[in-house]
């Protein structure tokens, strides 16, 4: 199992703290969540995502695999003032 945990606006968004799910890769993952929240898997997209506390920007992005037992944090973006 994938732990998923939201954060910030996901988590307020999507009224989830944390959901335990079965896949195999982030774009996958975003399929499945989109069909679980009735969005387009795009909507994934504006979120900053970790899996194990790594952004995906600095791995495979939507190819990063994924195996039992990662965690996938949703982010809201940073913003700076």
């Amino acid at each position: 199992m994938i732990v998923v945990k939201f954060f910030g606006i996901a988590r307020i968004k999507f009224k989830e703290k944390e959901l335990h799910l079965e896949a195999s890769t982030i774009k996958e993952l975003a399929e499945i969540l989109a069909e679980h929240f009735s969005v387009k898997p795009k909507e994934f997209k504006q979120f900053v995502i970790l899996v194990n506390e790594v952004n995906i920007n600095k791995l495979k992005m939507f190819r990063t695999k994924l195996v039992d037992g990662d965690v996938v944090m949703f982010l809201s973006p940073a913003s700076g003032g």
